[in-house]
């Protein structure tokens, strides 16, 4: 078994630099194609982590029953903290609500003798916009809500941001497929000109005894070779052209505005280095099947 590894990683690694032009072409195309996959599905997740972001941005605002005990609230509050799509509880007591609408209108030395008409409020903070309706059913529920002041919340604008969280998604969706169909053709195309010039060599083997197993493997290691580094140049390439965009955007709008966003270069040369190895691998076999069954 390890003879016939080594034969494999031999052949393949000889075939490679015999071969050095063909070698070239091919990660270069693999570097393109996973490129253009990896620079997708980049600005997908960014995309996709910076709209979700935006659940906790959201609110919902209601007043509790003036006949309510602090007891009552309390239990309100802890339920309502429970409830699934839900972050954050806290209870805005109407002293503390008067005051905050006294400054920010600026009203403190002309209401100091009006009597505080506001009641206790209930501030709920989202943790999913999805979740949003059945939060607002929960509300309902609550005895000790009052049904006069009804929910206050942006429910427009969080179905808008939903709208635009399932285009996103769906669109990446499509656009993943596309980018990944793309790829998969351009590194086969590339393989299979690699298999095509060495299809006497295929011959040649098949003539002398070889199995389809010693000859397959090195061309599926070259494959996969050659995807890995294509995945490793796309990897590094992705990654200084973030950092210049990453720069720029802090030169014009600052460190504060463009602390979030993070290129996770390991975990991105990885997975594009795993990806360009499979798409490799894949691409080796299909060129290569059609030659083992003729000279079968």
């Amino acid at each position: 078994m390890f003879d016939r590894i080594h034969f494999a990683l031999t052949e393949a690694f000889t075939a490679l630099r015999r071969n050095g032009l063909m070698t070239v072409s091919a990660v270069n195309t693999a570097a393109i194609a996973l490129f253009i996959l990896g620079g997708l599905g980049f600005m997908y997740v960014a995309l996709n982590a910076k709209l979700d972001a935006l659940g906790p941005q959201f609110e919902m605002k209601i007043s509790v029953k003036n006949r309510a005990t602090k007891e009552q609230v309390q239990q309100m509050v802890a339920e309502l903290g429970k409830t699934p799509g839900v972050s954050a509880v806290k209870l805005l007591p109407k002293e503390e609500a008067w005051q905050k609408y006294r400054e920010s209108h600026g009203l403190l030395a002309d209401t100091k003798d009006i009597e505080n008409p506001l009641p206790d409020q209930v501030v709920i903070t989202l943790a999913q916009l999805d979740k949003g309706q059945a939060v607002r059913e929960a509300i309902r529920r609550q005895p000790y809500f009052d049904p006069v002041d009804g929910i206050r919340d942006a429910k427009e604008e969080r179905q808008r941001v939903l709208a635009m969280i399932s285009f996103v998604r769906w669109s990446g969706l499509i656009l993943g497929l596309i980018a990944v169909f793309a790829a998969g053709t351009l590194i086969l195309n590339s393989v299979h000109l690699t298999v095509l010039a060495r299809r006497q060599e295929i011959r040649i083997m098949t003539l002398v005894g070889a199995n389809h197993g010693t000859i397959r493997w090195p061309f599926l290691l070259e494959g996969a070779i050659s995807g890995v580094a294509g995945g490793l140049l796309a990897g590094l390439l992705l990654w200084a052209i973030t950092a210049y965009v990453t720069a720029r955007q802090i030169a014009v709008l600052g460190p504060l505005e463009s602390s979030d966003f993070h290129y996770p270069v390991v975990n991105m040369v990885l997975v594009l280095m795993i990806v360009g190895a499979l798409m490799g691998m894949a691409a080796a076999s299909l060129s290569i099947r059609k030659y083992l069954r003729y000279a079968a």
